[in-house]
């Protein structure tokens, strides 16, 4: 029983351990470019500067995906003959997620790209 436990832990722990080696590896590539930088005297203030968080970008993706799910199921609701089984509406739902993050992504690179001009 303890073992069953255990592989439903090692998922968890493999994503926490890999955002954790991640974040690590971005902070030593970071202070080696730094370096490298300071050793060529070269001033630099745009890699020194901490940039801001794209939360616009996030917001736009997050609305896309939900808009593209919440039509499936709008769809499915409203049909006449709901026969559809589960895993066909969850693959539906997955699918129409993905096309609409995708435009959105787009939506949301030619925003961004507004802005900072």
């Amino acid at each position: 029983m303890s073992l069953n436990y255990l592989f439903k832990a090692l998922p968890w722990i493999a994503f926490f351990a890999a955002i954790t080696l991640s974040y690590i590896y971005y902070i030593k590539a970071r202070n080696q470019e730094r370096l490298a930088l300071i050793e060529k005297g070269t001033d630099a203030p745009d890699a020194f500067r901490e940039k801001k968080f794209p939360w616009l970008k996030i917001g736009i993706v997050i609305t896309g995906v939900s808009i593209g799910v919440l039509l499936v199921l709008i769809f499915f609701l409203t049909a006449p003959d709901n026969t559809l089984p589960g895993e066909v509406l969850l693959l539906l739902m997955v699918a129409s997620g993905l096309i609409f993050g995708g435009i959105s992504m787009i939506i949301a690179h030619f925003a961004d790209r507004k802005n900072k001009e």
